[in-house]
């Protein structure tokens, strides 16, 4: 748990790289992002090139199912490969603890960030990049211990958490967030030009429709 991985496109390089992430995570990422790339472009039309080359690092926490079997966190950024096809660059690690955990103890996204901009370098070696990403120590240590949930009377909407710890205001967070979520998934960006910094929370992947407010901040006329 917490060892980073990486998908995606970088300019130095004409394939894609992909290394150290489980593959049920890859195959359903790759098949969102063609999805939102492809959709994004219809909608933003002669914008969409310079929507997407200067849209935000995003970055995020995703509940077990939303994207693969186990949790994930990462970070997203816009990139294009050496022929100039477009294509995010994700750094990702399996979690098992609640998202929130860590948006909340959220320091590491600092490094994570610092790590993909360096991709951008004329003089990055791209190999020595991928080492340094394997080897990272990012995330934090978080506790997987939840609160026992037990719901009140029937047809009652109130809760019973149950705790031999001392409970925190994330777990509470986090109940709330599954309940009306299930499948919860917090984004969150510094912002770019076009878009303020902002927090995101999501059932399950951000819908292909909607993501291109997170490219140009429109978020009325893209459904939000």
């Amino acid at each position: 748990m917490g060892q980073f991985g990486y998908f995606g496109k970088v300019p130095t390089r004409g394939d894609f790289l992909q290394e150290q992430l489980p593959g049920a995570f890859v195959d359903s990422w790759s098949e969102w992002q063609q999805a939102i790339l492809s959709v994004s472009r219809e909608q933003l039309g002669e914008e969409w090139a310079d929507c997407y080359l200067t849209s935000p690092v995003w970055h995020f926490a995703l509940s077990p199912g939303a994207c693969g079997k186990q949790g994930m966190v990462g970070t997203l950024m816009p990139s294009i490969d050496q022929v100039g096809r477009h294509f995010f660059l994700t750094l990702a690690a399996e979690i098992h603890a609640p998202p929130v955990m860590y948006w909340h103890q959220r320091r590491w996204c600092n490094d994570t960030e610092e790590h993909i901009f360096k991709v951008l370098d004329d003089d990055n070696d791209i190999q020595t990049w991928g080492e340094a990403v394997k080897q990272a120590t990012w995330l934090p240590e978080v506790s997987t211990d939840l609160p026992l949930i037990q719901q009140g009377a029937e047809q009652s909407d109130q809760w019973v958490l149950l705790s031999d710890d001392e409970m925190q205001a994330n777990h509470l967070l986090h109940v709330t967030y599954r309940e009306q979520f299930d499948r919860y998934c917090i984004w969150w960006t510094a912002g770019s030009a076009r878009l303020p910094g902002c927090m995101l929370v999501t059932n399950g992947l951000p819908l292909v429709s909607q993501f291109a407010a997170m490219m140009d901040g429109n978020w009325s006329k893209w459904g939000w």
